[in-house]
């Protein structure tokens, strides 16, 4: 008999980060991981039931390539996809700021999604159903004009997910959202090197008076849970665990 193949899953931007944390915890509920990343996780590699696939996830044929390669982890389909990659370009005044800094945005943030939807989508039927869980922000409410490119093209990717959830509804798969808010990686806090200590978390928000700081691994953990929803759970929604208004 094959792999079952309800306990695999494919993670897209496991370099670092979010997308590092989520395969970890994967591999934790004993998940044969499939991990998508410009620059790999050498780190990760080593582990037992992670496979380590470097490709830029903004070209679909590199990715439909670097999935068809892993030869039997894939092979009788993929039961959970988390959509993780992304760019976050500095703020810059919404008067000003070029469309070409808003293309960018999209090309990583949008095109990564639609890529790597278009790749596990026959995978995810293959396996009799699934999940499709994207990694979103509360950003995406707009009320940011400074953040104006980013927040759209997050925007886009709530809307490529309520379209998945109709889509592929009758292939038993469910599509949702996460919007965590801060977390402590070095996209959110600029110079960060490495992963921050539980216990400097818990003294920035001692006196964080607007939203919750998380570490990646607290978020790894809703993902992964939103991402383990049946095929009658929820679907099309969008968990948001920020202070932020949707």
């Amino acid at each position: 008999m094959g792999q079952d193949a309800s306990r695999v899953a494919v993670v897209s931007g496991t370099s670092s980060g979010i997308g590092a944390a989520v395969a970890t915890e994967f591999l934790r509920r004993q998940y044969t991981v499939v991990g998508l990343s410009r620059r790999g996780n050498p780190a990760l590699a080593e582990q037992s039931g992670y496979v380590d696939l470097v490709a830029d996830v903004r070209d679909g044929e590199a990715v439909r390539a670097a999935l068809a390669s892993t030869g039997a982890a894939l092979a009788e389909g993929v039961g959970a996809v988390v959509l993780n990659a992304g760019l976050s370009p500095d703020p810059a005044d919404l008067v000003k700021v070029e469309w070409q800094v808003a293309a960018d945005a999209y090309e990583t943030n949008v095109r990564t999604a639609l890529n790597l939807v278009q790749a596990t989508a026959p995978l995810l039927k293959q396996a009799g159903g699934g999940s499709l869980t994207f990694v979103g922000a509360s950003l995406a409410n707009g009320y940011r004009p400074e953040r104006w490119a980013y927040a759209a093209s997050k925007a886009a990717m709530t809307t490529l997910m309520r379209a998945c959830s109709v889509e592929f509804a009758d292939d038993g798969v469910v599509a949702n959202e996460v919007r965590p808010g801060p977390v402590a990686t070095a996209m959110t806090m600029a110079g960060l090197d490495g992963e921050m200590s539980d216990q400097i978390i818990r003294a920035v928000n001692a006196g964080f008076g607007t939203d919750w700081l998380k570490s990646p691994r607290t978020v790894a953990e809703w993902i992964v849970a939103i991402a383990e929803f049946p095929s009658n759970g929820p679907t099309g929604q969008v968990f948001n665990y920020s202070r932020k208004v949707l």
